[in-house]
């Protein structure tokens, strides 16, 4: 754990100095810039200077503006990121910085102040100390060296000699010396007042700026670090997060169920990484099935425990002999006791008899299901009932419908219809019917993906401020033949998956050349699983096959939970190029689009889901 928080520390660490270099290198850039100006000012004798130093300028500005504008050449390249290329950058400004003072020192004085407050990008207060120091030294060195080899300034060596009966500005270094030794025979110590009443004032500037820029590198290294800190304690939780998701949807079943009368399909997408929405199916025998769809107050972890708790209790409680009511009852017992935090769960429960289409329910407290077939489906007129874990008795009740054949009861969380756009508006009940009517079919997996992108693109760019969870049963028109098969998936696990394909095709005598088609489709599908799929860890496909023989429907869906992956986002360049031409895998699909009369790909609780489908009748 130390070796993980010092990784991140340090790329934290990085990631400040490089943009701290960047900035700095643009800081440069623009103090290049501007010696340019000046350089212009002095060749075009605006700044008047003697002729001996207008040589050493149009030599040394030249190269100080290159040094200058040096970084900019690194800006793409790794160099950027290196903590000691920040030396480069403060010392060259440095050097650049003494030079003009040396040169012209009446002008180049408060420059170093730059230096000083250009450190404060890299929030290292160590760092900052030794430029200030560096900076007073280099100051006081540069301001005794300039006042032998710079341009005469009467601020530091006095109104000059008089020669001649004209004041004589000396130039030569030795001419300067032999005029502060006599000034110094004179008792006019010129080095002291220098020190005393031009460098120390400048000085205490430069420190007052030190001080003030100190400060604020101490305060933003403190929050730089507090920052890590919680940047590391937000990964702590973000993990912690993870795992708890990770138990709450384990808790829950497999999101698809396939029988002989019934399909069941469902999905959960959970506002935060954890959430108090769950759904429930379960066989209770070969005839009976119990579906289920709860809402829990609050969000977060805790709304997740007490969902856990809630789903727990129920399982336990969920027998054949029992009716929905009783089930219920019993729930909200359990989840009463001990509800120190006044939390609630709405739920709705109903168990279908799959010979006579009996639907026996009861509702506590959640929204009405939808029921019906497409193009007509209907709120399910039926009684709110109490929430469950609100009060010491539930007050639930037992309720039937028959279902016909075709049907589809579908229940759901408020998240749907509570769901909101930018401008505040409801989803809304009536949205739900119109989408579902409008785009609904017996396909539960394509009605449910057009749900979602109905409920995505409504809400757009707004936050997701709810669990959205819908659970969907059909209940079949007739009975349909259909098997099953869940492999690892390995390349050498294909062939008996194909045998599978290859058993179901003949004992439902498809056409032979749908079925030497299929054969090829599967075998391409699932060896790109195997292939592809699961890049950490092995993992497992899934096949599915039914046929309606009254129907002549013919359904095929393989799912895996690898890398996500939708095959026929490619179709189009399948279908332009010749087959010779055809990527890997491509004539697989250009085969399937051709074959099927409904091809769908969607992404469900991170499995890659597809599903086609043939009818016969046409």
């Amino acid at each position: 754990m130390e070796d993980e928080e010092r990784r991140q520390y340090l790329e934290k660490y990085y990631d400040n100095e490089a943009d701290a270099n960047r900035k700095m290198s643009f800081a440069n850039a623009f103090g290049g810039g501007f010696m340019f100006v000046i350089w212009m000012l002095y060749i075009t004798r605006v700044f008047m200077v003697a002729d001996r130093y207008f040589i050493p300028i149009n030599i040394i500005f030249p190269i100080t503006i290159f040094i200058l504008f040096s970084p900019l050449f690194y800006l793409r390249s790794k160099t950027i990121r290196k903590p000691k290329y920040k030396f480069f950058l403060v010392f060259s400004f440095l050097f650049v910085v003494a030079v003009i003072n040396v040169l012209l020192p009446k002008h180049g004085i408060l420059a170093w102040g730059l230096c000083i407050v250009g450190v404060n990008h890299y929030y290292n207060p160590k760092f900052g100390r030794v430029i200030f120091g560096t900076t007073l030294f280099l100051m006081l060195l540069c301001l005794y060296i300039g006042m032998f080899l710079g341009e005469y300034a009467p601020d530091l060596l006095g109104e000059g000699i008089i020669k001649d009966g004209a004041i004589y500005w000396p130039g030569d270094p030795k001419e300067r010396y032999d005029m502060l030794h006599q000034m110094l025979l004179n008792g006019e110590n010129r080095y002291l007042k220098v020190f005393a009443y031009y460098y120390l004032p400048r000085a205490g500037i430069l420190t007052l700026t030190f001080l003030v820029s100190d400060s604020l590198n101490r305060r933003t290294y403190n929050l730089l670090v507090k920052e890590l800190e919680v940047s590391r304690d937000q990964e702590k939780a973000r993990a912690e997060l993870s795992f708890a998701k990770e138990i709450q949807f384990a808790t829950l079943p497999i999101d698809f169920k396939f029988h002989k009368s019934y399909e069941i399909q469902a999905e959960l997408i959970p506002a935060k990484s954890v959430g108090g929405d769950f759904f429930d199916h379960v066989a209770l025998d070969e005839d009976h099935v119990a579906i289920a769809i709860g809402d829990v107050s609050g969000k977060g972890v805790p709304a997740a425990m007490f969902m856990m708790k809630t789903i727990t209790a129920l399982r336990n409680n969920l027998k054949k002999d029992k009716t929905p009511a009783q089930i219920l009852s019993e729930v909200n017992s359990i989840v009463y006791q001990g509800n120190d935090s006044k939390m609630f769960v709405t739920v709705f429960l109903g168990i279908l008899d799959v010979k006579t289409g009996k639907f026996v329910f009861a509702n506590a407290g959640h929204n009405p299901p939808v029921i019906g077939k497409p193009g007509s489906y209907h709120f399910l007129n039926c009684s709110a009932g109490f929430v469950l874990a609100g009060m010491e008795t539930a007050f639930v009740k037992d309720e039937e419908i028959i279902l016909s054949p075709g049907e589809t009861i579908m229940l759901y969380t408020d998240g749907i219809t509570e769901a909101r756009n930018e401008s505040g508006e409801f989803f809304g009940e009536k949205r739900l019917l119109e989408l579902l009517n409008a785009k609904a079919n017996n396909d539960l997996l394509k009605t449910h993906s057009e749900l979602k992108k109905g409920i995505h693109a409504f809400v757009n760019k707004a936050p997701q401020s709810d669990d959205i969870t819908y659970i969907s049963l059909l209940f079949r028109e007739s009975e349909c033949d259909f098997v099953e098969k869940e492999l690892l998936a390995k390349k050498e696990n294909v062939a008996p998956m194909l045998e599978v394909v290859s058993d179901f095709t003949k004992k439902n005598s498809l056409p032979s050349d749908f079925s030497r088609n299929l054969l090829v489709v599967v075998d391409e599908l699932l060896s790109n699983v195997a292939k592809y799929a699961y890049t950490d860890e092995l993992g497992s496909f899934f096949l599915r096959l039914s046929y309606s023989k009254e129907k002549k429907d013919f359904q095929l869906t393989i799912a895996d939970r690898g890398n996500q992956f939708n095959p026929f986002e490619h179709t189009g360049e399948a279908v332009k190029g010749e087959a010779a031409e055809i990527k890997e895998g491509g004539l697989g699909i250009l085969l399937v689009t051709k074959m099927m009369d409904e091809c769908v790909y969607d992404y469900v609780k991170s499995k890659n889901i597809i599903n086609l489908r043939k009818r016969f009748d046409k």
